[in-house]
Order: C-alpha cells, then sequence, then structure tokens
C-alpha cells in the first residue's frame, strides 16, 4: 500500500519485485504525494506507467469519502483485492492511514514502513491510533535512526527495525562536473515543510566577489509560484540570474542533474532520512542541510563532510553557502566521505535484501 506518485515508494516496490516477488499495489486514485507530487505530473509521467507494467497488479480504488474517511471506506475493497491477489504479507509504506487500513485488513501478518512526518507530525488522536496499529504490525521499518528512536516513543510496544530504503548506488554515482561555475542544487519539493523560501532569503546575503556559482531548484510543487516571487523580489538582478527553477523533471534525468552539480541543498523543517539527501551523498556532493536530528545522523562535524545550518538565520545560511562555493578542497574531500557512506549505510541493493528476507520470515514463521 503506497502512493504511486511517490519515488521513494516506487523503488521499493521495484525491488522487491525484483528479488522474486509477486507484488500488488494498493493506492487511492489521484492521491498525492507529500503535498507536492502527483501520478498526473507530466515529468512522473513516464516513469509512473514504466512501474505499472513492472509490478505484478495495480489497484487503484477511487475514494468514496474525501480526506480521512477515505481510508475506511475503502477497508471492504482491500478485503477483496487481499483475497483476489492470494497475499501473504501487507506493507503498508506510511504510517497514518495506510498503516489502519493494514490494521483493519483481517490479513496478518502486515509490516508498516514509517517514513517521518506519518510519526514527527501528527496529533494526540493521530498519535493514540498509530499507537494501536503499529503495536499490532509484525514489524515497524523506520527510515533512520532517529526516526525509530521517535517510533518507540510513540509505540513502546512496537517491534520497531531501523531500516533505510537506501539509494541505487549504480544509478546515483559520482562524476567530475566541470570546476566552474560551482552549480548549487535543491531537490526538495516546494512545500512549506521543504522550507525553500529559506534558500531564497540566504542567498540575498551572499558576498559580493564570489567564484561563478548558480543555483537550480528541480523539484514542483504548490508553494512554488511564491517562491520564484520571491526571488524576483528579493534577489538582485544579477543574483537572480544565478538561479533558476525548473519545475520538475523527469525521473531519468535526475541522476544527470546531481552528477553535474557540486553542492547539495536541503534545510527542510522536518524530515525522515530524505531520500534526496541519500541521492546526492551518493553522488558526491556537498551537503548544506537545516540542523535537525534527521540531518546530523550523516554529517560529522569533524571530518567535515558538510554543513549543519540553523533554521531561521539567513546570515549564517549565507555563510555556509559562501563557505560552500569557496571550499573546492573541502568540497572534494567530502566527495570521496559521502559517497563511502552511503555504500556503508545506504546502499538499497543491500538494504532491500535485508526487507525481503525479513518479510519471508515474518511469512513463513506466521503459518497459514
Amino acid at each position: 500500500m503506497m502512493s504511486i506518485g511517490s519515488p521513494w515508494a516506487r523503488g521499493t516496490a521495484l525491488r522487491l519485485s525484483s528479488l522474486g516477488h509477486d507484488v500488488y499495489v494498493f493506492d487511492f486514485l489521484e492521491e498525492q504525494c507529500t503535498d507536492y507530487l502527483s501520478v498526473k505530473d507530466p515529468c512522473q509521467a513516464a516513469a509512473v506507467e514504466t512501474f505499472k507494467e513492472s509490478v505484478a497488479g495495480v489497484h487503484e480504488i477511487k475514494a468514496q469519502l474525501p480526506s480521512k474517511g477515505r481510508y475506511l471506506a475503502a477497508i471492504s475493497v482491500l478485503r477483496r483485492i487481499v483475497r483476489e491477489c492470494r497475499a501473504e504479507v501487507i506493507v503498508s509504506l506510511y504510517g497514518g492511514g495506510f498503516a489502519l487500513m493494514a490494521y483493519l485488513s483481517r490479513l496478518r501478518p502486515y509490516a508498516v514502513y514509517v517514513v517521518g512526518s506519518d510519526v514527527l507530525l501528527i496529533g494526540r488522536f493521530n498519535r493514540w491510533l498509530s499507537r494501536r496499529t503499529l503495536t499490532a504490525a509484525k514489524a515497524v521499518f523506520a527510515n533512520g535512526r532517529y526516526l525509530a528512536e521517535q517510533t518507540r516513543a510513540l509505540a513502546p510496544r512496537a517491534n520497531v527495525v531501523p531500516l533505510l530504503f537506501g539509494v541505487d548506488v549504480e544509478k546515483f554515482s559520482p562524476d567530475s562536473p566541470p570546476a566552474s561555475p560551482v552549480r548549487l542544487v535543491c531537490t526538495r519539493g516546494f512545500h512549506p515543510l521543504y522550507n525553500n523560501d529559506y534558500l531564497i532569503h540566504g542567498l540575498a546575503l551572499l558576498p559580493e566577489g564570489l567564484p561563478e556559482f548558480r543555483v537550480t531548484f528541480v523539484s514542483p510543487g504548490p508553494s512554488l509560484p511564491a517562491v520564484r516571487e520571491l526571488a524576483d523580489k528579493t534577489l538582485s538582478p544579477a543574483m537572480r540570474r544565478r538561479v533558476e527553477f525548473l519545475g520538475g523533471v523527469p525521473d531519468a534525468d535526475l541522476p544527470g542533474i546531481l552528477r553535474s552539480s557540486h553542492v547539495y541543498l536541503s534545510l527542510s523543517r522536518s524530515d525522515g532520512t530524505a531520500t534526496s539527501t541519500l541521492e546526492a551523498l551518493a553522488c558526491g556532493l556537498y551537503p548544506v542541510l537545516s540542523d535537525i536530528p534527521q540531518n546530523r545522523e550523516w554529517i560529522d562535524p569533524a571530518s567535515p563532510n558538510g554543513s549543519l545550518v540553523p533554521l531561521d538565520q539567513p546570515q549564517k545560511l549565507a555563510d555556509a553557502l559562501a563557505a560552500a562555493i569557496t571550499g573546492e578542497e573541502q568540497r572534494s574531500r567530502a566527495a570521496v566521505h559521502n559517497r563511502q557512506l552511503i555504500l556503508d549505510r545506504a546502499d538499497s541493493s543491500q538494504t532491500m535484501k535485508t526487507l525481503s528476507s525479513m518479510l519471508e520470515a515474518m511469512v513463513g514463521s506466521h503459518g497459514p
């Protein structure tokens, strides 16, 4: 059970399929993912169609009720699909409503993958509900160590297993981009949570005389027009010419954009372990990240393999950006460190084998 509009969810389902499992996908028609990606986005169309042809089956269900009520209204449909597919295990690639449906499906075992906002940004009632659905799951996989800690605090009796989705280290690999201009890239979606407007405020405070550089915002999202307008109003003409907004690109284009860049930017206010950050590290980019617990798992001040920046302090962000633009030697050292970090901890060919083995063990131990 997943949002088909989510690249990381598609990647997880495809990995499980490639490992020999019959993967049937359940989603709601026209489901949004993270409030900024949709299966209808032109930049996603080819990847979504390829995905649908690569798994055993896809069930896109029209929601009978709006918002949260759709999960309860679709339980009977899910139960029918489970019977028709002869499903042996349900994997919910998100907590919240999908986890509730897995709980009410009557199929056991089921597993839940929590990814961030489904644990970190929920209210009192949803915390109570999540405690029940996560505790009843055979396993709760958490995409990162900090997220695993927070999930255990939410559901102390749940079987929480830290396990990263990881990234395709062959698809996302380093290159040697030209030394100039220095290219800074942000692949986070345009949604208030991802805080892309903060980057504009930081860029506005950059000093004169820096080496030539360019800034690329890759993704789409509802707040894109507002952030573009902020750039038009806030940045000097010379600075504004250095900044481009792509508004979304096909999945196949993203690795090339990262490989041709030097610095990765993400100033999100909350996260699980951001797949986009791991993709950038796999390509050897130097990260400038918000100083939140999730990002501290990846940036070691003693290395240093990146910069952590406090939220809502544009001058400190500007200082970090300037240091990244001028620090060619530091970027080169970090590139080697960050690539190895991903190979050691977040190679999806390995993490998804672990997921596959654990799901097989769940089914085997549960019996008919």
